[in-house]
């Protein structure tokens, strides 16, 4: 009986090592893909939008003292081919001042530690 019991420990041994590299080879091919897929700007027009959304929602629920008549809603965002120059979309149902609109910018380029020199963020109210 006990050679039988010392074999099947060594095989869930066996397994067990034979699934962690797997995993441990699946985790790396996973990473080069995305990492040789997705570039640099990609990676920035993702944040961009991520900021976008966090600042609607911020100035929407009155961070900074800020007092909106109805909700803003984010519509979307919109670049150029060399995606730099990026559109953000907004709506709302009462005109923004240029201080929330400054703001929301703000929030965009500093939470999401976007370039200011590289990238041209320009919120478009609809």
């Amino acid at each position: 009986m006990k050679p039988l019991l010392s074999n099947r420990g060594q095989l869930s041994l066996e397994f067990s090592i034979l699934i962690m590299v797997i995993l441990l080879l699946s985790s790396a091919s996973i990473y080069h893909f995305l990492k040789d897929n997705i570039n640099e700007e990609d990676r920035t027009l993702d944040k961009i939008e991520i900021g976008a959304k966090t600042a609607v929602s911020l100035i929407n629920s009155g961070y900074n003292g800020t007092n909106v008549d109805y909700p803003i809603i984010y519509v979307g965002m919109e670049y150029d081919s060399s995606k730099t120059n990026i559109s953000i979309y907004l709506q709302n149902q009462s005109p923004l001042d240029n201080s929330t609109l400054s703001l929301i910018k703000d929030l965009i380029y500093d939470k999401q530690n976007i370039d200011r020199n590289k990238y041209n963020i320009n919120i478009i109210l609809r």
